[in-house]
């Protein structure tokens, strides 16, 4: 297990993170997520560097509760399944091949042994080498926590965006989170105001749709509507009781809604995160610790 740090929170976290004055911005659409504009594509940690939440090399440990649509609480157990797939070589023969990919099941009950898994860790990359040299967020790797251990290779990347005018996140999203691609991400916007507001939107393609949830057709874009409800509240956690900020979001489209109540701490960022998923289940996801 690795070591987790313990840091005692005493001041409020309604504030705008000091990030440079200087820094040039994108979007795309008037509602689109802000972007930091950095051209020194040779720095692999350009989009890391300035952080003051998720820094390089930080851990965060994660645990998740998952509720079925009827409420009652499963748990997720980790498989390796055969899928099929094909190489095409370069004297046009095709060779096909078995490969074990991740995938999962629910247990009625939590069985460490059994492959049941209740932690997933975020680990906080100070390079891009996994994406294209051009790629403008920080790369988050994420994997998997058997027994309180890390699993034997990470499950996945993907990328932050942590500035001085929002901070916003991919979620987990292998196999039992592949549904929260249909969720409104962790998302806030500086500076943090009772009531304020905001939107954006992402299209989905059909391949993020599964029988035990959720399929469809062609694409879908799915509208997002984000409020923070709460600027002074309270999150019970392992590291302490932490003062947060609460935001609500949902999702729409033609499949149907999607919801996240997320709280967020200016130093450990999104420290709990409740989804209510597209077929009414829920997964609720709470910071258990934070190796800086």
């Amino acid at each position: 297990m690795q070591k987790l740090i313990t840091i005692v929170i005493l001041t409020a976290c309604a504030c705008l993170p000091a990030f440079s004055q200087n820094t040039e911005y994108s979007r795309s659409g008037k509602d689109g997520v802000w972007f930091e504009v950095r051209n020194d594509t040779a720095n692999p940690c350009r989009y890391t560097e300035d952080n003051k939440i998720y820094q390089a090399e930080r851990e965060f440990t994660f645990g998740f509760h998952y509720y079925d649509p009827q409420g009652k609480e499963r748990y997720m157990r980790y498989e390796l399944v055969p899928m099929q797939g094909y190489d095409i070589l370069a004297n046009g023969d095709t060779n096909y091949y078995t490969a074990l990919l991740p995938d999962f099941s629910f247990s009625d009950k939590f069985d460490a042994k059994d492959s049941c898994i209740n932690q997933y860790l975020l680990k906080v990359l100070c390079n891009t080498s996994h994406f294209e040299k051009d790629y403008d967020q920080t790369v988050e790797e994420f994997s998997l926590l058997f027994d309180g251990q890390r699993s034997k290779r990470p499950m996945e990347w993907s990328g932050i965006v942590e500035n001085e005018r929002n901070l916003w996140m991919h979620p987990i999203r292998n196999c039992l989170f592949r549904i929260l691609e249909l969720n409104p991400f962790p998302y806030i916007q500086y500076p943090i105001e009772q009531g304020k507001n905001w939107k954006w939107k992402l299209t989905i393609g059909s391949h993020w749709g599964d029988e035990r949830w959720k399929t469809w057709t062609g694409k879908i874009v799915n509208k997002y509507k984000y409020k923070i409800t709460d600027t002074d509240c309270e999150v019970v956690t392992p590291m302490g009781t932490l003062p947060c900020v609460k935001v609500e979001a949902v999702a729409k489209s033609r499949i149907g809604k999607t919801y996240l109540t997320a709280y967020y701490n200016d130093t450990y960022g999104f420290v709990k995160m409740d989804n209510t998923n597209i077929d009414g289940s829920r997964i609720v996801i709470d910071l258990v610790g934070v190796n800086f």
